[in-house]
């Protein structure tokens, strides 16, 4: 990227204060084939830990946001980078994450093939970080009519795959503070009939498993009132059965009891 140009892809990381493994997350970035990117790094609260990680990527490719209170929350830390992202594609990236090396190129070439796509995911392979133990896959639906539909059941979804266009984030809403631990989910569902959302069938992400993750202790049944309604949402601008969605949910509340996700 040049100095002055805006790059074609906003990468976006928000990061809690000493994560540990963020250096790791950003050189990941550095080494995609497709280098027309800028990593756009939202600290959620001061940590000079984190921004001597950060200068492992030149000046010209990193912009560093702090959230105005420490701690904001996920949601407030993506919300806060949005703005500063110049690119015309923005890719969402945890900051313990790794990105294979093709991730950013294959789905920058699959939005340039679909201008009415607004939404790409990808499927991961997730690891045990400290064993480095291959944990398996995590699939969604490619087509973007049998994702749609999986998602109005649950989130098959890892955040760190997505790429989206910025304008349909902020048409839908940007993310919701209120959306407690299931804050990309909501997205989702809001994403849903105002753009077309689709996966590409390849693992281009590395999902990092370890001890204190905050998506192992979610507990999302709290936010189960706001997902219905998003989902009846979705289903009414798909044009689709909503006392069908409504049953989904409930299917998917069973699930969440069953693992006193609650």
């Amino acid at each position: 990227m040049s100095a002055g140009r805006a790059p074609r892809v906003s990468v976006l990381i928000p990061c809690a204060p000493r994560q540990q493994y963020l250096e790791e997350t950003l050189i990941s970035i550095q080494k995609q084939t497709f280098q027309d990117w800028e990593v756009v790094l939202v600290l959620d609260g001061e940590c000079e830990e984190n921004r001597r990680m950060a200068a492992v990527l030149p000046e010209d490719q990193i912009q560093i946001v702090v959230t105005s209170r420490p701690r904001s929350g996920i949601a407030a830390a993506r919300n806060a980078g949005l703005p500063e992202c110049r690119g015309d594609l923005v890719a969402f990236c945890d900051g313990d994450d790794l990105c294979e090396p093709e991730r950013l190129a294959r789905q920058v070439a699959e939005f340039d093939r679909r201008p009415g796509l607004g939404m790409l995911a990808t499927w991961s392979r997730r690891f045990n970080s400290e064993t480095g133990a291959d944990l398996g896959p995590r699939r969604c639906p490619a087509e973007s009519d049998a994702l749609a539909r999986r998602l109005l059941l649950f989130n098959p979804v890892t955040v760190s795959t997505v790429m989206a266009r910025p304008e349909v984030v902020r048409e839908a809403g940007n993310f919701r503070d209120a959306a407690i631990q299931c804050e990309d989910y909501d997205l989702w569902l809001r994403i849903l009939g105002r753009a077309e959302v689709a996966a590409l069938p390849e693992e281009l992400v590395r999902y990092r498993v370890h001890e204190g993750q905050f998506s192992h202790r979610a507990k999302i049944m709290p936010q189960s009132g706001l997902l219905r309604r998003e989902k009846l949402a979705a289903a009414r601008r798909l044009g689709w059965s909503v006392p069908v969605a409504r049953a989904k949910h409930l299917a998917w509340v069973g699930v969440q009891l069953a693992n006193r996700r609650f």
